[in-house]
């Protein structure tokens, strides 16, 4: 059973987009609840790809995730929460703790980096911890991998320089990534540089499920994990109905086509079991939230329960019962 590190309204709204939608897939969730996601069951295995020598000073087998950092103290009385903060002992034998913030940035914005600037202050502030920043940005910045700066001046004189790191997706070359040791790199790939033609996107969108479904095969990533970076890739780089279908066909006519026809299949199959599980997953929430338990008989009635549909028409039935015997009547 695929168990997904979402809240009830995410797993919803997730399981509730088709697959096979090709037209502004991007909004099927928020961009920053995908990669939250993602970066939290990825964590290591972001650190390494992106940033090998912070990744080789810490122990990253103590990674632990803070509650989302709500920020209230932010200028012109704003309200602010940071992406995703990790908590990670360092190796050099002092049981050192330091913090990693990873900021997502969906758009290009004058006072990002004032903003990121904001969120270090805050937060070496509260904690009294070494904090790294990482910006991870879906634009096209100056750079794919870059430290970016934010100076303040004042009477021609610099009075305060910050750095972070960032990524920039869109500048870094997908197929680059496809071909990484880490299988993250060919989920994050869908949303990097990819070739103008449709023709090779296909190719590339293959590769990508390829290098997913080769790495499950080998025990390196589980059901779950593997979820995520297919939603990945349905997300940035998706197929329509038609696109899917021709694409079987081609591979069947082109001869010894098992593993790309069962790749696609296999990808097929997982995003769907992944969206009844989060249909599933979100009504246990609710009816946690609402009734202070999951009855056994509301757990048996969903795991009976194998079509989109009737779930779909549960999670309106949980909002209007009052009672476990009102949700549980047929």
């Amino acid at each position: 059973m695929l168990e997904l590190p979402a809240t009830a309204a995410v797993l919803v709204e997730l399981a509730m987009q088709p697959i096979d939608d090709g037209e502004a897939s991007a909004g099927r969730i928020g961009h920053d609840q995908l990669f939250k996601q993602l970066l939290q069951a990825f964590f290591p295995e972001f650190l390494r790809l992106f940033d090998p020598e912070t990744a080789a000073a810490l122990d990253l087998g103590t990674v632990s995730f803070r509650d989302t950092e709500a920020f209230t103290d932010i200028p012109h009385g704003e309200r602010r929460l940071a992406d995703l903060v990790a908590q990670v002992a360092t190796k050099d034998g002092t049981d050192e703790l330091i913090l990693v913030h990873v900021e997502i940035q969906r758009e290009r914005e004058v006072t990002f980096p004032q903003r990121m600037w904001q969120y270090y202050r805050l937060l070496r502030q509260r904690e009294n911890l070494p904090v790294i920043p990482i910006a991870l940005v879906l634009y096209p910045g100056r750079e794919g991998i870059t430290q970016e700066l934010y100076e303040e001046t004042a009477l021609g004189r610099s009075i305060l320089t910050f750095r972070y790191l960032q990524i920039s997706l869109p500048r870094l070359e997908a197929m680059d990534f496809v071909r990484a040791d880490s299988v993250l790199g060919a989920g994050l790939a869908s949303a990097m540089h990819t070739p103008a033609e449709r023709a090779a996107q296909i190719g590339l969108h293959l590769a990508s499920l390829r290098r997913v479904h080769q790495a499950r095969l080998a025990g390196e990533i589980d059901d779950a994990r593997a979820f995520l970076l297919v939603n990945l890739i349905a997300t940035y780089l998706p197929l329509s109905a038609r696109e899917r279908e021709e694409l079987r066909v081609q591979l069947q006519q082109e001869g010894d086509p098992a593993m790309e026809a069962t790749e696609l299949t296999w990808a097929d199959q997982i995003y769907l079991e992944g969206r009844v599980q989060g249909i599933r997953k979100a009504i246990e929430l609710q009816a946690r939230a609402r009734f202070g338990r999951v009855a056994p008989e509301l757990e048996a009635k969903l795991a009976a329960m194998t079509r989109e549909e009737d779930l779909a028409a549960f999670v309106e039935r949980i909002e209007k019962a009052r009672s476990e015997a009102d949700l549980l009547a047929s």
